[in-house]
């Protein structure tokens, strides 16, 4: 059974660099090439400059975007909006969406907002689990801040959405997330979040934050990182193997709580520790068969493959 997958997640940007590797060569290192991409049915991806913290961060990072758009050998097709995913689709080629993990290097005027829309920004989280003029994220080590969107902050996710940018609660502080919440005109989607009820790490969301996110008919897309899948693991630096029972747990609980049409995919890919039995891209058919025999149906997986994440995309693109 082949599920065609939108990932809502991948730091491959980064990655390619770090690692020196290129996306249109078959590689071990990393999680995703194009071929492993195809070879685990994902039509398109949300390619996130990461960390988005400074200017030079997201200046460097969309130079590297249009790179890779503009190297025909990676067969990437540049969605811009809803017709794009056909069009890819049909041309046999990958969709790239691109995502600012991070606003804190968007100027105070909002200029590099524009400039990111003008050259195909359709998703943008306001925080990567730091302080910045916007909002506050869910940080990692350090005792949390009580603190939540900013004015600015409140008035670049009004401004972002009027664009036509869909707004990325992934890695937000508890207050920045409700605040989000209570202030959006669209749904929102967490693009690479699990369960704190099942793994109690401070980046994941609690029953209440699934449950708004279903009310404002957003996504969450199930992260593979393994510190946010196992409370056993949830401190680990090193690659473990983890039953595909417990990445199904959070499929499982967000159903149970809301309904099919919340969950959806966010690997992570290219940017964390990941299962050992989910080593790539190309592995994702091996879980989508796993939870077609374990009480998924065929269109239970569609919409968590890609339909769930394209009907947002529908309501807050323009």
């Amino acid at each position: 059974m082949d599920i065609k997958v939108i990932d809502g997640h991948i730091d491959t940007l980064l990655a390619l660099k770090q690692q020196g590797r290129t996306f249109s060569q078959r590689s071990d290192k990393g999680h995703c090439d194009l071929h492993r991409m195809k070879e685990g049915n994902v039509s398109a991806a949300l390619f996130a400059i990461w960390p988005g913290m400074t200017k030079k961060n997201l200046i460097n990072g969309m130079d590297a975007w249009f790179k890779l758009l503009n190297n025909p050998e990676n067969q990437l097709y540049h969605i811009k909006n809803i017709d794009d995913f056909s069009k890819a689709e049909n041309s046999k080629k990958i969709g790239a969406i691109l995502h600012f993990e991070g606003a804190g290097g968007i100027d105070k005027d909002f200029a590099l907002l524009r400039l990111g829309y003008q050259l195909g920004l359709r998703s943008m989280g306001l925080s990567w689990s730091n302080v910045n003029k916007f909002a506050t994220g869910a940080l990692f080590e350090q005792e949390q801040e009580d603190r939540g969107l900013t004015e600015l902050g409140k008035e670049l996710l009004h401004t972002g959405q009027k664009m036509g940018i869909t707004i990325d609660v992934s890695h937000l502080n508890d207050p920045s997330f409700w605040d989000a919440i209570e202030i959006t005109r669209k749904p929102l989607i967490a693009s690479h979040s699990n369960c704190r009820s099942i793994c109690s790490h401070q980046r994941n969301l609690t029953d209440k934050q699934i449950i708004a996110i279903h009310e404002k008919h957003g996504t969450i897309g199930l992260n593979l990182s393994v510190i946010f899948l196992s409370e056993e693991h949830k401190k680990t630096k090193i690659p473990v193997e983890l039953p595909f029972e417990v990445l199904k747990s959070h499929i499982d609980h967000i159903v149970k709580i809301t309904d099919i049409n919340t969950v959806a995919i966010g690997t992570d890919f290219d940017g964390t520790t990941v299962p050992t039995n989910l080593s790539g891209v190309n592995d994702l058919p091996l879980f989508f068969n796993y939870l077609l025999e374990n009480g998924y149906s065929e269109q239970d997986l569609k919409k968590l493959g890609s339909e769930n994440l394209l009907r947002v995309f529908k309501d807050t693109w323009i």
